[in-house]
């Protein structure tokens, strides 16, 4: 894990390659959604349920991570 100091001096290119994640985790977190709602077999529900939220967990996650790192623009 990456500690505050590292974190601060992230590089274009790890910037980019988190946004990419977050797009990632976002469409997965709906993707899971969307099998969660339309399962007709509650335990597939569940699986897609709990696959859901930890997406957005995910997606959270890194966008704190994104928001912490941004650079100050004034």
């Amino acid at each position: 894990m990456y500690n505050q100091q590292s974190m601060s001096n992230m590089s274009a290119k790890e910037f980019s390659y988190i946004a990419d994640c977050l797009k990632n985790e976002e469409m997965l977190a709906k993707l899971c959604a969307q099998g969660a709602v339309e399962s007709q077999n509650p335990q597939i529900r569940q699986t897609f349920a709990r696959m859901a939220a930890d997406r957005y967990g995910h997606y959270e996650q890194l966008l704190r991570t994104l928001q912490q790192n941004a650079p100050v623009s004034h």
